[in-house]
């Protein structure tokens, strides 16, 4: 196994003035003006800050932020701290301090964790901006330093640039291209790959921000489940020949885990069967009321209530963007028994009641239901209050894993057979994952995490028709190295094309 490492996270603060206690309810309205504006105005702010940062400066900063994170949505706290929440990201408000006038005095910023779930596939504008950037960085037999921001070069000097960066050629070879066909973007060279799990750029397309991480490579499946084992916590692993069953490398198979979002293909192959049967079809429509809100991931939490649906579009949501809303909405139609079958699952929660179970502020909803054990009909009664619970704060998933046993407890061998069931749809494929489909003649994938949780399943088909299924689950009681176990799991796919 191979491995080189850079990694840089960086966002600029926009002013070092030291924050003032109290008056909450005044930085906050500061805060969401601020910050909720396309156009800061002189007078949000004391003489003393402009003075340090002119307007137009803080005006460039904050359309980078739009640029790079979206709309402003709302408000949140973070361990006491404020915590800007926006379409694609959050911003842990390090500074925020206000005058008698309700004048912000001070303004700073870093990168703030990613609320649970929230990540959406980028715009056709975004991919373009992310392929121009990296060919741009990456391509070059030398670092060019005016495609940095100067808050990155700040954290990472030219010299330190010019070193990693020749190191990265020293170990891979020359630059060949950038992939954004998977789930995350690849930068192609010579003897191997890197992903780019980190980009963010300015208004004047300037990195600020960048992390990268190389593919591993595996010399046999003997020594990627070793890898897999040698991670703390529980591990799951399988790898196994779709139509012969042969299995080519298995890690506590048949041990039910903690899977997140994956738990859909099950949703998803109800949904099939039932059309198959002639119950139902897929341009049935279904409305959106309030109650079927849910926490991201998706985008149909926002919806109007009343927006129409068909089947299909909401079962292309719930596997391309894991869409939470559009899943319980699925799960409503189809129902809950043939689903619970599939999963092996007694009295099992939607997304909304899962996350209802989880806010802290619904803790005897919590303990009713770790009271009911087994007993189905005690389960469901509390998953009935838990649909009407308030919904916790999406900030919450981001400090560590929350409320562990409130999950979807799958086996990587079930999952499988799950994906098996449902990988000629065409939804399947339309998020490849971790996969690059132009190593494979087909991909079908879901993927789930929450803090302490994550499952990866792949159907795929290589070029010589061969045909397997990959998952892998890891859960632990403190937050994953996400990225270090998808590039594991990537360099197993690697072995099978």
């Amino acid at each position: 196994m191979r491995a080189h490492l850079l990694s840089t996270l960086i966002l600029g603060l926009l002013s070092t003035a030291l924050a003032q206690s109290g008056e909450m309810r005044t930085q906050e309205g500061a805060l969401t003006r601020l910050l909720g504006a396309g156009q800061p105005r002189a007078e949000w702010f004391a003489p003393e800050f402009l003075a340090q940062v002119p307007l137009a400066t803080i005006t460039a900063q904050l359309a980078g932020i739009r640029q790079a994170y979206g709309a402003f949505v709302r408000l949140d706290t973070l361990e006491g701290r404020p915590l800007a929440v926006y379409e694609r990201g959050t911003l842990l408000i390090t500074v925020a301090s206000v005058d008698a006038q309700g004048r912000l005095t001070g303004f700073g910023a870093v990168p703030g964790p990613a609320p649970q779930g929230t990540t959406q596939a980028p715009t056709q504008a975004e991919r373009d901006t992310i392929l121009q950037t990296l060919t741009r960085v990456f391509q070059p037999g030398t670092v060019d330093p005016a495609l940095f921001a100067p808050e990155f070069l700040a954290a990472v000097p030219e010299t330190q640039l010019r070193e990693q960066f020749s190191a990265i050629r020293a170990q891979f070879g020359a630059f060949v291209r950038v992939d954004l066909t998977g789930d995350v973007p690849r930068v192609i060279y010579e003897r191997g790959a890197l992903n780019v799990t980190s980009l963010r750029v300015d208004a004047q397309g300037r990195v600020t921000a960048l992390t990268i991480t190389p593919e591993v490579t595996f010399t046999s499946l003997e020594e990627a489940r070793a890898a897999f084992a040698a991670l703390p916590g529980q591990v799951s692993l399988l790898v196994r020949e779709v139509g012969t069953g042969r299995t080519l490398a298995a890690l506590n198979p048949s041990r039910p885990l903690a899977v997140g979002s994956t738990f859909k293909l099950a949703i998803l192959g109800e949904l099939q069967a039932q059309v198959g049967r002639g119950e139902r079809n897929w341009t049935d429509e279904v409305t959106l009321t309030d109650a079927d809100r849910s926490l991201p991931s998706g985008t149909l939490q926002d919806a109007p209530a009343g927006s129409r649906y068909t089947l299909r579009d909401l079962a292309a949501r719930m596997i391309r963007d894991s869409d939470n809303t559009a899943t319980d909405l699925l799960l409503r139609v189809v129902g809950r028994p043939g689903v619970e079958a599939r999963l092996g699952q007694t009295a099992m929660p939607n997304t909304r009641e899962a996350f209802a179970l989880k806010n802290p502020a619904n803790l005897d909803l919590l303990r009713a239901y770790r009271s009911a054990g087994l007993d189905r009909e005690a389960r469901r009664r509390v998953l009935a209050q838990a649909a009407t619970a308030p919904l916790p704060n999406a900030a919450l998933f981001a400090q560590g894993p929350v409320a562990r046993d409130v999950e979807w407890f799958v086996s990587t061998e079930r999952l499988c057979a799950l994906m098996a069931d449902v990988a000629a749809l065409p939804e399947t494929t339309l998020n490849p994952g971790v996969a690059s489909p132009a190593d494979f003649a087909r991909v079908s994938y879901k993927g789930g995490s929450e803090g302490g949780v994550l499952n990866l399943t792949t159907q795929l088909t290589n070029k010589a028709g061969k045909t397997y299924c990959v998952s892998a689950t890891w859960n632990d009681a403190r937050l994953l190295n996400d990225d270090g176990f998808i590039a594991l799991y990537g360099g197993v796919l690697r072995l099978l094309r």
